[in-house]
Protein backbone atom coordinates (compact mmCIF):
# COMPACT_ATOMS: atom_id res chain seq x y z
CA UNK A 1 0.00 0.00 0.00
CA UNK A 2 1.20 3.55 -1.04
CA UNK A 3 0.80 6.10 1.63
CA UNK A 4 1.53 9.90 0.82
CA UNK A 5 2.94 12.09 3.80
CA UNK A 6 1.92 15.67 2.79
CA UNK A 7 3.42 18.67 5.00
CA UNK A 8 5.99 21.83 4.71
CA UNK A 9 8.92 21.02 6.85
CA UNK A 10 9.39 25.02 6.87
CA UNK A 11 5.62 25.95 8.31
CA UNK A 12 5.35 25.14 12.22
CA UNK A 13 1.56 23.78 12.05
CA UNK A 14 2.09 21.79 8.71
CA UNK A 15 4.91 20.01 9.57
CA UNK A 16 3.38 17.23 12.08
CA UNK A 17 2.73 14.64 9.47
CA UNK A 18 6.54 14.74 7.98
CA UNK A 19 7.27 14.39 11.61
CA UNK A 20 5.71 11.16 11.98
CA UNK A 21 7.15 10.02 8.86
CA UNK A 22 10.12 7.73 10.83
CA UNK A 23 7.56 6.40 13.44
CA UNK A 24 5.30 5.49 10.45
CA UNK A 25 8.08 3.68 8.42
CA UNK A 26 8.81 1.80 11.34
CA UNK A 27 5.61 0.85 12.46
CA UNK A 28 4.78 -0.41 8.96
CA UNK A 29 7.70 -1.62 7.31
CA UNK A 30 5.20 -3.33 4.45
CA UNK A 31 3.77 -0.44 3.71
CA UNK A 32 5.99 2.73 1.14
CA UNK A 33 5.35 5.55 2.48
CA UNK A 34 6.49 8.85 0.70
CA UNK A 35 6.72 12.95 1.03
CA UNK A 36 5.19 14.82 -1.05
CA UNK A 37 4.34 18.27 -1.99
CA UNK A 38 1.05 19.10 -3.75
CA UNK A 39 3.03 22.38 -5.43
CA UNK A 40 4.69 19.77 -7.39
CA UNK A 41 3.83 17.11 -9.95
CA UNK A 42 2.07 15.09 -7.70
CA UNK A 43 -0.74 12.55 -8.31
CA UNK A 44 -1.70 9.84 -5.59
CA UNK A 45 -1.92 6.55 -7.10
CA UNK A 46 -5.34 4.80 -6.76
CA UNK A 47 -6.30 3.39 -3.36
CA UNK A 48 -3.56 5.05 -1.64
CA UNK A 49 -3.87 6.71 1.51
CA UNK A 50 -3.21 10.82 1.83
CA UNK A 51 -1.90 12.07 5.62
CA UNK A 52 -1.97 15.61 6.08
CA UNK A 53 -2.74 18.20 8.78
CA UNK A 54 -6.21 19.94 8.12
CA UNK A 55 -6.92 22.87 10.15
CA UNK A 56 -10.30 23.68 12.46
CA UNK A 57 -10.18 19.39 13.71
CA UNK A 58 -9.38 18.37 17.24
CA UNK A 59 -8.56 14.94 16.43
CA UNK A 60 -7.72 12.23 13.83
CA UNK A 61 -10.17 12.40 11.64
CA UNK A 62 -10.68 10.71 8.07
CA UNK A 63 -11.96 12.31 5.09
CA UNK A 64 -13.44 10.40 2.09
CA UNK A 65 -14.81 13.21 -0.19
CA UNK A 66 -12.67 15.64 -1.59
CA UNK A 67 -15.13 18.50 -0.99
CA UNK A 68 -15.90 17.49 3.09
CA UNK A 69 -11.64 18.08 3.13
CA UNK A 70 -11.58 21.29 1.25
CA UNK A 71 -13.54 23.69 3.74
CA UNK A 72 -12.65 27.25 1.39
CA UNK A 73 -12.15 27.73 -1.99
CA UNK A 74 -8.66 29.15 -3.14
CA UNK A 75 -8.97 32.62 -4.88
CA UNK A 76 -5.01 33.14 -5.48
CA UNK A 77 -2.33 31.55 -6.33
CA UNK A 78 -0.74 31.42 -2.39
CA UNK A 79 -3.58 29.53 -1.47
CA UNK A 80 -2.67 26.20 -3.95
CA UNK A 81 -2.64 23.43 -0.88
CA UNK A 82 -3.43 19.83 -1.08
CA UNK A 83 -6.89 20.09 -0.91
CA UNK A 84 -6.85 23.02 -3.79
CA UNK A 85 -4.36 20.13 -5.81
CA UNK A 86 -7.10 17.10 -5.53
CA UNK A 87 -9.98 19.47 -6.53
CA UNK A 88 -7.75 20.62 -9.67
CA UNK A 89 -6.66 16.81 -10.21
CA UNK A 90 -10.23 15.52 -10.00
CA UNK A 91 -10.93 18.41 -12.72
CA UNK A 92 -8.43 16.86 -15.00
CA UNK A 93 -10.21 13.34 -14.30
CA UNK A 94 -6.65 12.42 -13.04
CA UNK A 95 -8.32 10.86 -9.85
CA UNK A 96 -11.68 10.28 -8.68
CA UNK A 97 -11.40 9.34 -5.11
CA UNK A 98 -8.86 9.67 -2.09
CA UNK A 99 -8.91 8.80 1.25
CA UNK A 100 -7.40 11.17 3.43
CA UNK A 101 -6.20 11.09 7.06
CA UNK A 102 -6.66 14.19 8.72
CA UNK A 103 -4.49 15.44 11.42
CA UNK A 104 -4.74 18.56 13.47
CA UNK A 105 -2.65 21.23 13.64
CA UNK A 106 -2.19 20.80 17.53
CA UNK A 107 1.53 19.78 17.29
CA UNK A 108 3.34 16.43 18.19
CA UNK A 109 1.79 14.33 21.03
CA UNK A 110 1.77 10.57 21.59
CA UNK A 111 -2.44 10.94 21.81
CA UNK A 112 -2.46 11.82 18.28
CA UNK A 113 0.72 9.52 17.09
CA UNK A 114 -1.34 6.12 19.00
CA UNK A 115 -4.74 7.18 16.95
CA UNK A 116 -2.60 7.59 13.89
CA UNK A 117 -1.12 4.33 14.07
CA UNK A 118 -4.63 2.87 15.00
CA UNK A 119 -6.67 4.35 12.19
CA UNK A 120 -3.66 2.79 9.88
CA UNK A 121 -3.70 -0.66 11.00
CA UNK A 122 -7.76 -0.81 11.07
CA UNK A 123 -7.25 0.10 7.01
CA UNK A 124 -4.16 -2.03 6.32
CA UNK A 125 -4.16 -5.66 6.27
CA UNK A 126 -1.29 -7.28 8.53
CA UNK A 127 1.42 -8.98 7.66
Amino acid sequence: MKIYVAGNELVENDRLPLELLPILVKTFPDYSFEAVDPNENFIPEEGSIIIDTVEGITGVQWFNDIDAFVATRSISPHDYDLGFHLLFLRKLHKISQVQILGIPQSGYNWEIVSKIIEELHAVTPTS
